[in-house]
């Protein structure tokens, strides 16, 4: 399953109002609460609230512990109680998808460099060392064939929102995940889809076989991946 799979699971799951009204209960807590302190707060059943919680905790929205009450301890204090914390899980999701967390971090980090060049162009360097991070997590064992680096490229770039085509020994890109940024700086974020994917390129050990080119045809992205 792909992280903007996942990301769907969740919102699909929150979308149930009793258990939205408990998340935010959880949430916006400043420490972590027992089932009978979630059910008060969500005005529902404690059995009801178990219920949600525990679905909650297994998706990881939420982090589970174990506690007793403040100031009870030793024998005859009881059973630790079951206690809930949400998560640091950001989640968030858009058709077609967009990854905009991408394109800021490229360009926070063009910006704090105080490297040489301008930061147009220090923004494309970090965008390839961030293509090759991304490539070399997915990099495997396999000896990277044409069709097994067209192939792989078009899975990671699908995750990553480019919705990628195979067209022969072509991998097209139906959707640009920095969309609304194109508009501002055509040529800049163009700039770094390719340094991005050439990085990813590079990475995943595939740039002996295929290269990527600022050749697309709107509507999709300006960058296509080909046979060399």
């Amino acid at each position: 399953m792909s992280s903007h799979e996942a990301e769907w699971d969740l919102v699909q799951l929150l979308t149930e109002p009793t258990r939205r009204k408990i998340y935010d209960v959880v949430r916006a807590a400043r420490a972590p609460l027992t089932r009978d302190e979630v059910a008060t707060g969500a005005g529902t059943s404690r059995r009801l609230a178990a219920f949600h919680l525990d679905l909650l905790a297994d998706a990881g929205l939420l982090v589970v512990d174990f506690a007793r009450p403040p100031g009870r301890t030793g024998p005859g204090a009881g059973r630790p109680s079951k206690r809930y914390r949400a998560a640091d899980v950001h989640v968030e999701v858009s058709l077609p998808p967009r990854r905009y967390d991408i394109a800021a971090r490229v360009l926070a980090r063009a910006v704090a460099d105080p490297g040489p060049g301008t930061p147009g162009e220090r923004a494309v360097s970090v965008a390839r060392e961030e293509g090759r991070r991304i490539g070399e997590l997915r990099r495997g064992g396999e000896r990277m064939t044409v069709r097994r680096s067209l192939d792989t490229t078009a899975e990671v770039l699908g995750e990553l929102g480019y919705e990628p085509g195979r067209d022969g020994t072509c991998v097209r890109l139906h959707n640009c995940p920095f969309h609304a940024v194109v508009d501002v700086a055509p040529t800049l974020v163009c700039g770094l889809n390719d340094a991005l994917i050439g990085g990813i390129l590079e990475g995943l050990g595939a740039s002996e076989r295929v290269t990527a080119a600022l050749d697309g045809v709107p509507p999709d992205c300006c960058v296509t991946v080909a046979k060399r």
